[in-house]
């Protein structure tokens, strides 16, 4: 292999004169400290991330009522009520005026 640089040159003449360099004995424990400060996250405090956690879930609650209120109702045919009634025997019950909570106390002692 042919060198292009000739024996003269000022790069070489610079290197020579230059001195060698040592790395000082905790070279390696400081570059690895240096390299895991940078690949660290940054630490965030643990009561953000309670209100976060918090928060999120109030929003997630806060959609879901106002889908379900949005939501329209299906209508069941009056026919179909009365069929379902029947069918369970709940023509057969008391009226609900009947049972309040003073007939029921009075009705108990």
């Amino acid at each position: 292999m042919k060198n292009d640089l000739p024996e003269n040159d000022e790069l070489w003449n610079l290197l020579g004169r230059a001195r060698t360099a040592s790395p000082t004995p905790f070279f390696a424990r400081n570059v690895l400290r240096s390299i895991r400060h940078l690949t660290q996250a940054p630490a965030i405090p643990p009561f953000i991330l309670r209100w976060i956690n918090v928060s999120a879930f109030g929003i997630l609650l806060l959609g879901f009522s106002l889908s379900l209120l949005q939501s329209p109702q299906p209508q069941v045919p009056a026919e179909l009520v009365e069929y379902f009634d029947i069918a369970a025997g709940l023509d057969q019950l008391a009226l609900v005026e009947d049972l309040t909570i003073s007939n029921f106390a009075a009705n108990s002692l």
